[in-house]
């Protein structure tokens, strides 16, 4: 992992809790994007588009958003640090 820092780690470990926990509670401040707004966005080249959906929830569906890339929510150690300051990283579940 070249690179490396581990503010990073730590920003997206906080950011994913972050994620998971606010619409349990209700996360009317969550941020969202729309089809349009996240379309526009595809194919620039300091985006990476994250599937962050658990095995069960991926099995069950046979839709990806093109691009994406899939990574496991539980284990954010093994691929925190191949994303860079520079990037806009977008996590999506559903």
């Amino acid at each position: 992992m070249k690179n490396f820092k581990p503010g990073i780690l730590l920003g997206l470990a906080f950011l994913l809790l972050f994620a998971f926990s606010l619409p349990a509670y209700g996360g009317d401040d969550t941020p969202r994007l729309s089809t349009e707004e996240l379309q526009a966005m595809l194919g620039s080249s300091d985006l990476v588009l994250l599937d962050v959906r658990t095995a069960k929830d991926l099995k069950k569906s046979d839709k990806k958003i093109v691009g994406a890339v899939r990574v496991d929510p539980k284990d954010v150690k093994s691929w925190a640090g191949n994303y860079g300051k520079d990037q806009r990283i977008i996590l999506y579940c559903a």
